[in-house]
């Protein structure tokens, strides 16, 4: 895997059930953090999305998952340490969650689950995006492409990412939506199975 001078990056996309059973992987500060949920449901899912990302960057990097440190950006965006490179992005709602990785192109990715009852055309007025015609699924996917390009270059969604940040929707399980962003890159979605 790896970017081609023309633009156009491979991307990897990752989709895994956070309801299977899975060997947890995590450090004692992640497994700190897992301890801090109040519920066992949402302990359990984001343990579980911690671990298949580490699992996942292990098969990049050669090395065990467990041996994997990450350091954070000014918003919380996680890099691998000693592993030039690589970029990756994680994202998870309700039982599923989707890991983007590739070389050399900063990437984000989001996933939502589609929510009727939820005032999303308000809530995409509020942070900027003029997209605003469609059904409410269609208006997820403005989501998740604004909220894919905010997390690709590490900012915060009420900033209008200003970079040159290109975004495709991918596919996701069925009732929920996904958009995967590059930075400088057109995203060439190669899906992944864990």
């Amino acid at each position: 895997m790896s970017c081609c001078p023309t633009d156009i990056c491979q991307v990897d996309i990752w989709t895994f059930d956070l309801d299977s059973p899975r060997e947890l992987v995590l450090s004692p500060e992640e497994q700190a953090r897992a301890d801090r949920f109040r519920f066992e449901e949402h302990r359990r899912r984001w343990g579980h999305a911690r671990s298949a990302m580490r699992t996942i960057l292990a098969g990049y990097v050669g090395r065990e998952a467990a041996s994997l440190t990450f350091r954070y950006g000014a918003n919380g965006k996680p890099a691998l340490e000693d592993a030039p490179g690589i970029e990756f992005n994680l994202s998870h709602s309700h039982r599923w969650g989707m890991l983007a990785v590739t070389r050399g192109a900063a990437a984000g990715v989001d996933l939502e689950q589609i929510r009727e009852g939820v005032k999303i055309a308000e809530l995409l007025e509020r942070i900027g995006e003029t997209e605003l015609e469609g059904s409410t699924a269609e208006l997820f996917h403005v989501w998740t492409r604004r909220e894919a390009r905010t997390k690709a270059v590490g900012g915060q969604l009420m900033e209008i990412p200003s970079a040159d940040i290109r975004v495709a929707d991918v596919l996701a399980p069925a009732g929920f939506a996904a958009s995967v962003a590059l930075v400088g890159a057109d995203p060439a979605v190669k899906y992944r199975g864990l």
